[in-house]
């Protein structure tokens, strides 16, 4: 029998937070599989009790390629008429499918409706804290975005969709819409771009999920976030897109905030050159931009006085790192 969902969960070892992911799966809906795609190195990671001998959850094991390689995987076997995404350390909140089944019943045209999140910083040194019982007091990802459809000049200006809160219809998803496996960061942010171009998508702003962000993780790692944007970006606005879609003004604009935030990142790194180059690049695309400037004077400071100026910076991106922001 066909289920309703099929949820993707990537996973690389089990781990104590896998388990809580799951079982935030397992309270949703009687008609669902679990397709938890694992990297084999890490062995079979084990199920919550709730779980442990249901027929519903079937395990993938896949060389560890990264996240997008897994997600293709368990894209290939998923049966359900609408598909979920849920990373290993988020939560989904009750009746999340519920709800994104409801608004894509609503309107038959949209291939996916993506949701708010609350945004935990888990200040655990493995990742494994607890979020709040109740999350409402956790910031949100987009909490000021208004409007119900998603267009593909909003992504390109902004990145609205974190995947754990996607769902989408499996039969409008062509077999050309995968994740591509030669981005280790981004890839996301890419597919929904490609989907946007060509299909209706949808943004309920009630939270629905509650993501993760803690030290170590790639959502974490600000200077591989935004040279992961910067290529998928590049790579979109080199394809001549209409002047209605974004203006030059918009894409310069863009652009060159994510180079000053790469910039940024090597600075905190102490990567002169890489912040040298990234600041050349910021520069040539906002050259009345300030910090720009403070930045390219900061990398010929002495790097005792260069480290304390970024002390702050280096915390905080360790931590919350670049997607908490963008």
């Amino acid at each position: 029998m066909t289920p309703e969902f099929s949820v993707i969960v990537p996973t690389r070892r089990d781990t104590p937070h896998l388990r809580a992911a799951l079982e935030s799966v397992a309270g949703q809906a009687e008609d669902l599989e679990i397709l938890l795609a694992h990297d084999r190195r890490g062995g079979e990671p084990e199920l919550p009790a709730t779980l442990r001998t249901a027929s519903r959850v079937r395990t993938l094991e896949v060389d560890g390629t990264g996240p997008a390689a897994a997600r293709n995987a368990a894209l290939a076997n998923a049966r359900g008429r609408l598909i979920a995404f849920l990373d290993d350390d988020d939560l989904w909140l009750p009746g999340h499918l519920e709800r994104a089944s409801a608004r894509l019943a609503r309107d038959p045209q949209a291939l996916l409706v993506a949701t708010d999140a609350y945004v935990f910083v888990d200040p655990s040194p493995d990742g494994s804290a607890s979020p709040p019982s109740d999350p409402a007091g956790l910031p949100r990802f987009r909490p000021h975005r208004t409007g119900e459809r998603l267009s593909m000049r909003e992504l390109l200006l902004a990145n609205a969709i974190l995947t754990p809160t996607v769902v989408l219809v499996r039969e409008h998803l062509a077999t050309s819409h995968r994740f591509r496996t030669d981005l280790s960061v981004m890839e996301d942010y890419d597919l929904w771009l490609r989907l946007a171009r060509d299909h209706l998508l949808l943004f309920d702003p009630v939270p629905q999920a509650v993501v993760r962000k803690r030290g170590g993780s790639a959502s974490a790692d600000w200077r591989r976030m935004a040279e992961g944007s910067i290529r998928v970006l590049e790579g979109f606005l080199a394809q001549d897109l209409p002047e209605a879609v974004l203006t030059a003004d918009e894409r310069r604009r863009r652009l060159g905030g994510l180079w000053h935030d790469l910039a940024y990142a090597c600075l905190v790194e102490e990567d002169l050159p890489a912040a040298r180059a990234a600041l050349g690049r910021a520069v040539t695309h906002l050259p009345l931009r300030g910090k720009n400037y403070i930045y390219g004077l900061a990398s010929l400071l002495p790097a005792p006085l260069r480290r304390a100026l970024f002390s702050r910076g280096r915390r905080r991106l360790a931590l919350t790192g670049y997607g908490a922001t963008r």
